[in-house]
């Protein structure tokens, strides 16, 4: 409890009182108008005046006004963290180990029963394959060279004409291998390929320095009783919003440091959607539900009915909800309540549940075509990692142990990156025309 002392003096003074009447109020700097605080804004704005006998009203406890709708933070606490052995780590990745082969022609191939055709991926075809054209009519490959392949229509049949196109305009389906009586080979041999992947690991590390005698002033005559509470607390949440920012927008590069030094940034989800040619599209508001499962049917590579999460801002999900909603729902004049959100949609081979991400509307995290993006992401598929765990502490100060530092810095450190694989599973949509 502060108390404020007046010293009574007996020494002769001038103006040592200021009497008044029942029907004179006070005065000069006794008036009502003049009894502000040091700082008081109504004495700034209306030019009255201040007093030191008139104590600054503090609310005592700070009122905690960071968003409260930044649930993406959690999305980094679903999965526990990975060691890796380095700072930057090697991952792979098998798919499903077939492709169709890609004709390399501009100018059509004519039909017949024999066909040498153009391929830009022979390494996908063996002899003694069965592959399958756009009519369903069907051939065997009788030889493979680097540039092309040889087929064979089956017995009695014609083997179709390939239209002019670009290169890769039209595919072959590869059905089958097949094999005769008394082989002494086999004609396809099979193994598949790994696609690897690379990211950094990032350091990032944040601090807060308190002065020796600040730190004390604020201990013994703060006026805010959880102020250093409430800025450490709030050091750790920027800290974390760091790491999440890392997560989403990242971009796996070398920056230079302020003191000449190089350092490694890890790549994020967004960045790594992008470097792979992960489905998206930008649509209007109307076309947005559409689009929503077409983007469901183009990154399908989990098991049938597999949940996902298509992330968003509250705005975002508010007016797709609308145009999935506000044509077809009627109301009783009984009804009191607007249903106007939707919280997952159900196409069948997925579904997918929306996650309101408000900090994607923040301009201090990210650029502004967030606020109208959506991003649909198999979580099952992103993991985060580490070189070094989380780490926090303080420094010690003059007082302490004898350093000279007359301060004490509060840090938080931690290295941070994700392994993202199979992107092509994953997608987003930027919808034009948001409100």
């Amino acid at each position: 409890m502060k108390k404020l002392f007046i010293v009574l003096s007996s020494a002769t003074q001038p103006n040592q009182a200021n009497l008044q009447t029942p029907v004179t109020p006070p005065t000069g700097n006794m008036a009502l108008s003049n009894l502000n605080a040091p700082g008081s804004k109504y004495a700034q704005q209306y030019g009255h005046g201040t007093t030191s006998l008139i104590q600054r009203v503090t609310r005592e406890i700070i009122f905690d006004a960071m968003p409260q709708q930044y649930m993406d933070l959690k999305i980094l606490s679903m999965k526990t963290p990975q060691m890796r052995n380095s700072d930057e780590f090697f991952y792979h990745e098998m798919g499903f180990g077939r492709d169709p082969l890609m004709v390399n022609t501009t100018s059509g191939i004519s039909a017949g029963t024999t066909q040498t055709i153009p391929i830009l991926n022979p390494t996908a075809v063996t002899k003694d394959t069965i592959i399958i054209y756009a009519d369903n009519s069907r051939g065997t490959v009788q030889s493979v060279t680097a540039t092309t392949i040889t087929v064979q229509a089956e017995t009695g049949a014609t083997l179709p004409a390939i239209p002019a196109g670009g290169p890769g305009a039209y595919s072959l389906a590869n059905l089958s291998p097949v094999e005769g009586d008394s082989a002494t080979g086999i004609s396809q041999y099979f193994r598949a390929n790994t696609v690897e992947r690379v990211n950094y690991i990032q350091n990032v590390i944040k601090a807060q320095r308190w002065g020796h005698i600040e730190l004390e002033k604020y201990k013994r005559a703060g006026s805010l009783s959880n102020y250093l509470d409430m800025n450490k607390k709030r050091l750790y949440d920027q800290f974390r919003i760091d790491l999440s920012n890392i997560f989403w927008n990242g971009n796996m590069a070398e920056v230079t440091l302020s003191n000449g030094d190089v350092a490694k940034t890890a790549g994020g989800v967004f960045p790594i959607m992008q470097q792979n040619g992960s489905p998206n599209a930008a649509v209007t508001l109307s076309n947005a539900p559409a689009a929503i499962e077409e983007l469901a049917l183009d990154t399908e590579f989990g098991a049938y009915g597999q949940t996902r999460f298509l992330y968003g801002t509250p705005r975002v999900i508010h007016y797709v909800s609308k145009q999935y909603k506000d044509n077809l729902v009627r109301y009783a004049p009984s009804d009191d309540k607007v249903w106007t959100n939707i919280k997952s949609i159900d196409i069948g081979s997925s579904k997918l549940v929306f996650i309101p991400v408000k900090r994607f509307e923040e301009p201090s995290c990210f650029p502004a075509v967030w606020r109208s993006r959506l991003i649909l992401l198999d979580n099952e598929n992103i993991q985060p990692v580490y070189f070094m765990p989380e780490e926090m502490g303080e420094t010690l100060s003059r007082v302490n142990n004898g350093t000279l530092n007359n301060f004490t810095d509060h840090w938080i450190y931690a290295s941070f990156s994700i392994e993202f694989y199979n992107p092509l599973a994953c997608g987003w949509l930027d919808i034009t025309n948001l409100p």
